[in-house]
């Protein structure tokens, strides 16, 4: 009896962690506030940066939900999960969990409680938050794109009216400075409300895409350049073979060696002080963090 009770629920568990990584892998990107219900400030106690963090060391592509999207993200908002970050904390005990929401503000995936007893609020968040991470890189994320949700945002314009008598074509020129679409003035008995509204909808998603595209450039950046590290004061990234050094101090001493990884923001540092390798992240302004034993530390690039 005991022993097939054990085999049932062995079952069980495993069928509901491969369900639940199959849901994941359904979705490109997490998206993660700046600053959730609980807090008094954005990044509180750090914990924002930590969850992108934790996210992005799991695997996951991360951007925190003020951050520019990629197009198809922007064109379709369901292809994310939303991070909500739950505060059930007591007198003593720090207690958070995870829910991941869908854009039908649906939960997909829910992880277990991390508590943390430590006395300061900084170090008890963030090992709470940590605790969580654990059941979540179990799943072993990877995007699969063949089951990924088709629901996207799009304008429809359902519109039925009578066809007018006379239809006159709108007449279209194109600015060669500002490149975007151009009605004249059509009279109001020669052109139906639905012709009106289509045109429109192209103009909007014309100026929407170009909007995008100026804005990913403008927030394109190289980890190559100056910034200011610890001891080290402004310090300098250069490229060095295929990875990067990084030289500081009144003789350029090279005291750390910076490893690319599959993502353009994701890097390795080895410090030559220390033997044990970190992550590095890239922010969206060029700045760099890394995971600290207790916190995470940001660089600030001076260019």
């Amino acid at each position: 009896m005991n022993k097939s009770f054990s085999i049932s629920f062995v079952l069980i568990l495993y069928c509901s962690i491969v369900f639940a990584q199959n849901n994941i892998n359904s979705y490109k990107y997490i998206l993660v506030p700046k600053q959730f219900e609980f807090q008094k400030s954005e990044d509180q106690y750090q914990l924002n940066s930590l969850t992108k963090f934790l996210f992005n060391r799991a695997g996951y592509n991360v951007l925190f939900t003020n951050e520019q999207y990629p197009s198809d993200l922007a064109e379709n908002n369901c292809l994310a999960l939303k991070v909500v970050v739950n505060n059930n904390s007591s007198m003593l005990t720090t207690k958070l969990n995870i829910d991941l929401y869908d854009c039908n503000n649906n939960i997909v995936f829910s992880t277990k409680v991390g508590r943390s007893r430590e006395k300061d609020f900084k170090k008890s968040y963030q090992e709470a938050i940590r605790l969580t991470f654990v059941e979540l890189e179990k799943l072993n994320y990877k995007y699969d794109n063949n089951e990924v949700s088709t629901t996207k945002n799009e304008i429809e314009v359902k519109e039925v009216i009578s066809t007018p008598k006379k239809v006159q074509t709108p007449k279209i020129k194109k600015e060669v400075a500002v490149k975007e679409v151009v009605l004249e003035p059509v009279s109001n008995d020669t052109i139906s409300v639905k012709e009106k509204k289509e045109v429109q909808v192209k103009v909007l998603k014309t100026k929407n895409n170009k909007l995008l595209k100026s804005k990913e450039k403008s927030i394109a950046k190289t980890i190559e350049g100056k910034f200011i590290f610890d001891n080290w004061g402004v310090s300098t990234i250069y490229k060095k073979g295929t990875n990067y050094t990084a030289t500081g101090g009144d003789e350029n001493f090279e005291f750390a060696t910076i490893y690319k990884t599959s993502k353009p923001t994701i890097f390795i540092i080895k410090w030559v002080a220390y033997k044990q390798p970190q992550l590095l992240e890239m922010d969206s302004e060029g700045n760099l963090m890394i995971d600290a034993k207790n916190s995470i530390k940001t660089f600030k690039r001076v260019n």
